[in-house]
C-alpha cells in the first residue's frame, strides 16, 4: 500500500472517529436535556433540581467544577456547587457572593485562561429576568466548543422551565397550607406536622382570645375578622425571630410551634402576650383583649404530638377557668 493510500486511510479512519465522538456527545446532550425534561415536573424543591443539573454535568462532561447560582425573592443568590476539590460533594450556601459581572450575564459566555470557564445565565421567559447563572470548568482550554456551547443555550431553556415549575409548586403548596384570613398556616399543614419523631424540643402552644364573641356580638364579625388578622400579623412576626410557627386552628384559635425547650418557651410565649396587650388596635375596644395560653412540651410531657396537643388543649381550659390572661402548662 502505498504511502498516499496510508494517509487516505488514517483520514477516513479519523473522521469516522470524530464521527462516532460527534454522534456520542450529541446522544449526552440529547440524554440530559431528556432527564431535566423528565424531571422536571416532579422536581418540588430548587435543590432537588440544582443537583439534578450539576450532578449530571459533572459526571457526563467530567468537568473540574459545576456551580449554579439561583436568585431569590430578596435578591440574594444560593449556590449549589459540586467540585472535584471537595470530593465532588453536593453543597448548598445561602446569601452566596455573586460579582456584579457575574450577575449582569445576559448571554452564554466562553473565558478561557488555564482552564476553560463557561458562564450560562438563566433566563426566566416569563419576565426576561435572569432566575440564576449556571457556570462550568473544565481542565481542558478548548473543551467548550461550538456544539457544546449550542447545547448549554438549549439545556438553559430547559432549565429555566423547570426552575419556573419547582417555584409554582412551592407557591402552591405553601397557598395549600395558608389560611386565607389571616395569613397563618392552616389545619392541613398541622396535619403534616403531627407526626413528628425528630429529637429536637418541642414546645406546643394553643391560645385563643378572650372576649372575642364580645367583639363579634358589638362590632359585627367583620370588625372580629380585623381583629384576627392583627393577631395574626403581629403573632408571625414576633414568632418569627425564633423561628416559631403560627398556625390557625380555628376560629380565634391559634397553635404555635416552638423548636425551643419549655423554659425558653415560656418566656417568649409571655413576651408575646404582653406584645398582645400593649397593641393599639387591641386597646382600641372599650372591653379588654387579652389572650390565655395552654402550653405542653415534647419530650417533657409527651413523647407523641398528637398527645400535646390534647395536653396543651387541657392547660388552656384551665387558664379560661382560672380567670384568662394567663400562661397555664399541662402538669403531669
Amino acid at each position: 500500500m502505498s504511502n498516499q493510500n496510508e494517509i487516505l486511510l488514517l483520514e477516513q479512519n479519523k473522521k469516522i472517529i470524530d464521527l462516532k465522538n460527534e454522534v456520542a456527545e450529541k446522544s449526552n446532550f440529547i440524554w440530559i436535556i431528556g432527564e431535566v425534561v423528565k424531571h422536571s415536573s416532579k422536581l418540588k424543591t430548587e435543590s432537588e433540581l440544582a443537583y439534578l443539573i450539576v450532578d449530571m454535568l459533572i459526571g457526563i462532561f467530567g468537568l473540574t467544577e459545576a456551580k449554579f447560582y439561583i436568585k431569590q425573592d430578596d435578591d440574594t443568590y444560593t449556590l449549589y456547587k459540586i467540585d472535584n476539590s471537595c470530593d465532588n460533594k453536593f453543597v448548598e450556601y445561602k446569601n452566596a457572593k455573586l460579582d456584579i459581572e457575574t450577575k449582569n450575564t445576559s448571554k452564554t459566555k466562553l473565558i478561557v485562561n488555564n482552564f476553560s470557564h463557561l458562564r450560562v445565565p438563566i433566563i426566566d421567559f416569563l419576565s426576561t429576568g435572569v432566575m440564576g447563572i449556571l457556570m462550568v470548568t473544565h481542565r481542558q482550554k478548548d473543551f467548550f466548543n461550538k456544539t457544546k456551547l449550542d447545547f448549554f443555550d438549549t439545556l438553559s431553556i430547559q432549565i429555566s422551565s423547570a426552575l419556573i415549575n419547582a417555584r409554582l409548586y412551592l407557591k402552591v403548596s405553601e397557598l395549600s397550607s395558608k389560611d386565607i384570613l389571616t395569613n397563618c398556616l392552616n389545619r392541613r399543614y398541622l396535619d403534616d406536622l403531627i407526626d413528628y419523631n425528630g429529637s429536637n424540643d418541642i414546645t406546643y402552644v394553643i391560645f385563643d382570645l378572650d372576649n372575642f364573641k364580645l367583639v363579634n356580638d358589638t362590632f359585627g364579625h367583620g370588625k372580629g375578622d380585623q381583629l384576627l388578622v392583627e393577631i395574626s400579623d403581629l403573632a408571625i412576626n414576633f414568632f418569627k425571630e425564633y423561628k416559631g410557627r403560627v398556625i390557625r386552628y380555628g376560629g380565634d384559635e391559634f397553635i404555635v410551634i416552638l423548636e425551643k425547650n419549655f423554659e425558653d418557651s415560656i418566656k417568649i410565649i409571655n413576651l408575646f402576650r404582653e406584645k398582645l396587650l400593649s397593641n393599639e388596635f387591641v386597646n382600641s375596644f372599650p372591653f379588654k383583649i387579652s389572650a390565655s395560653f395552654g402550653v405542653a412540651n415534647y419530650p417533657m410531657h409527651s413523647d407523641s404530638l398528637r398527645e400535646l396537643q390534647i395536653m396543651a388543649d387541657q392547660a388552656l381550659y384551665k387558664a379560661k377557668e382560672n380567670g384568662k390572661d394567663q400562661i397555664v402548662s399541662y402538669e403531669l
